[in-house]
This record gives C-alpha cells, sequence and structure tokens, in this order.
C-alpha cells in the first residue's frame, strides 16, 4: 500500500488541524504527515489527513516518537460534527417573487447541508417594529442561530444592530477581513449566535459566509474571534481557490 495510510471523515462537519504538531512529527525525520486546510468543511467519505513513510524501514524510535507526541499533545487532526441548530432568517430587502424563490432555496439548501431546522424565514419591513418583532419570534422559538440578511453595512443605526441591543442582545463585531462579503457583522441575542450579511445575494454564492459558518454549526457559537482568524485565506475571490462547503 505503498507504505501509507489514510484518513476519511465518517461525517460532515469540520476540520481541525494542530498544524504545530503535524510540523513537528514531520520535522523527525523519514515520516510525513500530510492533511487538508484546517478551518474545512468535509462531507462524508472525504480524505481528511494522510501518513507514509519515505524509506523501506523507518527506525523504531521515530514511531515511537510520534505516537508519544499524538498522547500527549491530543490528535492531529479531527472532524467536528455539525450540530442541527435551530435556525430561524430574517430579511429585510424587498424581493421581487423570482428573487425570493431564489433567495429561500438558497437558504434551505445551505442550511439544509449541516443539518439545520429551518425555524422560519422572515421577510420584513427594515423598521425599528418590524425588526423588534422579528427578534422576539427568534427568541420565542428557542432559535439557537439568527441569520440576518438586508442589514445595511453603512449605517450603524440601522434596524438590525438598533434593535438586536433594545432586544437585550449585542453587536459582537462589524465587518469581516475577507473578500467578498466583508459586511458579514455578528451579534448575540440571548443564548443565540446572530450572523448578519448585508444583502440577500449573499446567500447565493460562495463568499465569506460560507467560511464562517462550518465554524457555527461545529461550535455552536459565533464570536469576534472566529470571525477576525478568517483574515489568512480571506483573499477568497474564485481566482485563490479556496475551497468552500459541497453543498450540492
Amino acid at each position: 500500500m505503498q507504505s501509507q495510510a489514510r484518513l476519511t471523515a465518517t461525517h460532515r462537519g469540520l476540520v481541525r488541524v494542530r498544524a504545530d504538531l503535524v510540523d513537528a512529527i514531520n520535522a523527525l525525520g523519514f515520516i510525513s504527515v500530510f492533511t487538508l486546510m484546517d478551518g474545512q468543511a468535509v462531507a462524508e467519505g472525504e480524505e481528511v489527513a494522510g501518513c507514509k513513510v519515505t524509506p523501506v524501514a523507518v527506525p523504531g524510535h521515530l514511531i515511537a516518537a510520534a505516537e508519544q507526541m499524538c498522547r500527549t499533545s491530543g490528535p492531529v487532526v479531527e472532524v467536528l460534527a455539525f450540530r442541527p441548530l435551530r435556525t430561524f432568517v430574517v430579511a429585510t430587502e424587498r424581493l421581487k417573487p423570482k428573487a425570493r424563490e431564489l433567495f429561500r432555496a438558497a437558504v434551505t439548501a445551505k442550511l439544509g447541508w449541516y443539518g439545520a431546522e429551518v425555524l422560519a424565514v422572515r421577510e420584513v419591513a427594515r423598521t425599528d417594529e418590524a425588526v423588534a418583532a422579528a427578534y422576539a419570534e427568534a427568541t420565542a422559538t428557542d432559535a439557537q442561530l439568527v441569520l440576518f440578511a438586508g442589514a445595511s453595512a453603512i449605517d450603524p443605526l440601522d434596524p438590525a444592530y438598533a434593535e438586536l441591543t433594545s432586544a437585550g442582545g449585542r453587536l459582537l463585531q462589524l465587518g469581516a477581513p475577507m473578500h467578498p462579503g466583508s459586511m458579514l457583522w455578528l451579534g448575540r441575542l440571548g443564548d443565540a449566535a446572530v450572523v448578519g450579511v448585508a444583502s440577500c445575494a449573499g446567500f447565493g454564492r460562495s463568499s465569506s459566509l460560507d467560511l464562517l459558518l462550518p465554524f457555527v454549526f461545529a461550535y455552536g457559537r459565533a464570536d469576534a474571534g472566529d470571525l477576525l482568524r478568517l483574515g489568512h485565506g480571506g483573499l477568497i475571490e474564485s481566482a485563490a481557490g479556496r475551497r468552500f462547503p459541497p453543498y450540492s
């Protein structure tokens, strides 16, 4: 078998890689460990890592050293299963019938891939009263994730932010170190994570949202640290070759 072994995912999830541990094992010599990128979403059956030896025979003390590293430092690579978060979707854009249909289809497809339970998709006016009612409904239905589309990225007084605070929540991060999709924003409403995009169109293409959602569904939360760490690899134009979740 060419003196190697491969690991495949037994479920959909988020790949987490201890890059420092990979480097340390590879520095031993003769043993090679290779993995997918940390923070990548994978489907069941996808290869996530492999290990091989270059020569025909490898000194036993190197194998022992690699095994000891793994025992004392934890797994080199793991796949965190996605959680079926109860998700409430809010849109404050006025959509024409065809655009509305495309938006709902895109939202359903993406959330369904993670196994989310979609509680509702609400299209509301961009007014204080309408947005406040949407947040109240999300809270009343025990939503674990609120996805908000259509908030103005340049207006700090947009109801999406103002009414979040009025409802007892808070804005955690406005803006993401990524392109396209730099207008992503995060909040918290009780125990629910709030993730917002500037436009409903953000659900219909691969963007910063698709790099953040795997973390949200793997950990059941979203904070500024999760978002800011994505700046490394945040140049996600199509030519950059960034791999997005295989929704199809």
